[in-house]
């Protein structure tokens, strides 16, 4: 090489179609990174989950009627 030369030695050296198929790769793995925070961040719980929650919270069938016989026989 020269001394006095300012040329610059590319290592890789791409096609149009190349830059583009390297762009849309690229887009789509940000894409997808950015998807799985944003669902990390704003889930919600599965809905066998919830329907388990509320019913805890609700108690059994056979509970709620011992609690309304307590009830009657404290009036």
């Amino acid at each position: 090489m020269k001394l006095g030369s300012k040329k610059r030695r590319q290592i890789f050296v791409l096609t149009v179609e190349e830059k583009r198929t390297l762009s849309f790769v690229l887009a789509a793995f940000v894409l997808g990174v950015a998807t799985k925070h944003y669902r990390a961040k704003h889930s919600m719980p599965p809905a066998h989950l919830a329907i388990q929650e509320v019913a805890k919270n609700a108690g059994l069938p056979a509970q709620k009627r011992a609690e309304a016989k307590q009830r009657k026989v404290a009036r």
